[in-house]
């Protein structure tokens, strides 16, 4: 382990595979406290515990939520913050496949 990030706190979304899960590895692999989400709970179970594995880091956790739901993501926030004092790094890799448009309560309260 590098600890080059040792007493940094990294918020990384899409965690369980992909792009996110190498993230997560890599950024754990430098020391720094990685919090994962996963819209999937048992993916991100498998995907937490190889992460931990391969990095040697136990300070990596997961949460979950389905971020295409603000009242998910309200709840992570507030979830996080309850248990962590500050943010570093927020990774936004989460991606989703939206068949129709849809409008967030801050989208429309930003609007002109």
């Amino acid at each position: 382990m590098k600890d080059t990030m040792k007493d940094k706190t990294v918020l990384i979304t899409g965690a369980n595979s992909g792009i996110g899960k190498v993230a997560a590895t890599r950024i754990a692999e430098e020391g720094a406290t990685v919090v994962m989400v996963s819209r999937n709970r048992e993916r991100g179970e498998t995907a937490l515990a190889e992460i931990k594995a391969h990095s040697g880091n136990e300070k990596v956790e997961l949460m979950v939520a389905d971020l295409s739901s603000m009242a998910q993501v309200r709840v992570l926030a507030s979830d996080f913050k309850k248990k962590h004092h500050s943010l570093h790094v927020l990774l936004n890799n989460a991606g989703g496949i939206i068949g129709t448009r849809q409008v967030t309560w801050s989208a429309v309260a930003c609007s002109p």
